[in-house]
């Protein structure tokens, strides 16, 4: 069986509403759960702070109290604050423990209060961080963090990455069919701004929309139909994780450099990915997978990019 995550980044106080309830609103229907990453506080237009309330999240507020959403924190204000060691722009990586520590319980407080329930999960902003978060977060009560690729542990909390996102999601479900007896999880990281709907066309730099609300309906359709896809939330794999289940990374393997390549980007949750022969094995399996699925698949593409 293959797990698969949602995790929705950006809602805000001043975020595109309307897209963010239409997309809700699809994954309610087709009884997706999803982890949506909200924002706590944002700068207004002359640089004063605006907080998440019941005034500027009704939409949030609505799906939360149906069981429809999981809330996590999205750092505390979505700025620049600090870089990775690699130069990366960051919140919170680089600055000083007792400063992340400060910020994040105030966002903490903000959602625990206008959401009146736990926060459990914790998303920073461009999926950057450092040991010192994560152990801020980890202080703080949290009980699992998602991010990027790069996984920091600290003290056992759980670590779910983010594995891909939606332009990419079709070909890697085809790809991960042939991989089931290694029980891989992914977690689909995604914006309000990859819709085309979205309000405010993209800056210079940044990617175009790769998908619409049509075919985001056409997506979730298709993963619905998928006997070996379970749709779970965050927060259940990150209770899996805390039981003993370890999540591994095909990147930390011990295999051939040519064994990994060939391996989709997935988190496996079994130990057969410790012989080459089983990686190789799953390689041909999703080769005949894709194979057969082909005349579907194409039917079924418009959601792909």
């Amino acid at each position: 069986m293959i797990s698969l995550a949602f995790r929705f980044d950006d809602p805000s106080a001043a975020s595109d509403h309307d897209l963010e309830s239409r997309v809700l609103e699809l994954l309610a229907r087709f009884e997706v759960p999803v982890c949506v990453a909200t924002i706590p506080f944002v700068r207004g237009p002359k640089g004063e702070q605006i907080g998440l309330s019941d005034s500027n999240a009704g939409h949030l507020l609505m799906a939360a109290a149906k069981g429809e959403i999981e809330i996590a924190q999205h750092g505390h204000s979505h700025m620049r604050r600090g870089s990775t060691d690699g130069g990366l722009r960051s919140e919170f990586a680089g600055v000083a423990l007792e400063d992340q520590k400060r910020l994040i319980r105030e966002g903490l407080d903000r959602l625990s209060t206008v959401f009146g329930q736990r926060i459990r999960g914790f998303v920073p902003p461009w999926n950057t961080y450092d040991r010192s978060t994560a152990r801020a977060v980890s202080e703080l009560g949290f009980e699992f963090l998602s991010a990027g690729e790069e996984v920091i542990e600290w003290d056992g909390l759980p670590v779910i990455p983010r594995t891909c996102t939606l332009s990419g999601l079709r070909s890697v479900v085809a790809r991960v069919l042939g991989f089931q007896s290694l029980a891989p999880v992914l977690v689909v990281a995604f914006h309000p701004d990859d819709f085309t709907e979205f309000r405010s066309p993209p800056l210079p730099d940044e990617p175009p929309p790769c998908t619409s609300l049509r075919e985001f309906e056409g997506l979730l359709e298709w993963l619905r139909s998928l006997r070996a896809i379970q749709i779970e939330s965050l927060s259940s794999i990150a209770a899996s994780v805390r039981a003993g289940t370890r999540l591994r990374n095909p990147r930390d393997l011990k295999l051939p450099y040519r064994v990994k390549a060939l391996l989709p980007p997935i988190l496996a949750r079994s130990h057969d990915w410790k012989t080459v022969a089983g990686a190789l094995w799953g390689v041909v399996r999703s080769g005949r997978e894709n194979t057969m699925s082909s005349p579907s698949s194409a039917a079924t593409s418009s959601g792909a990019s």
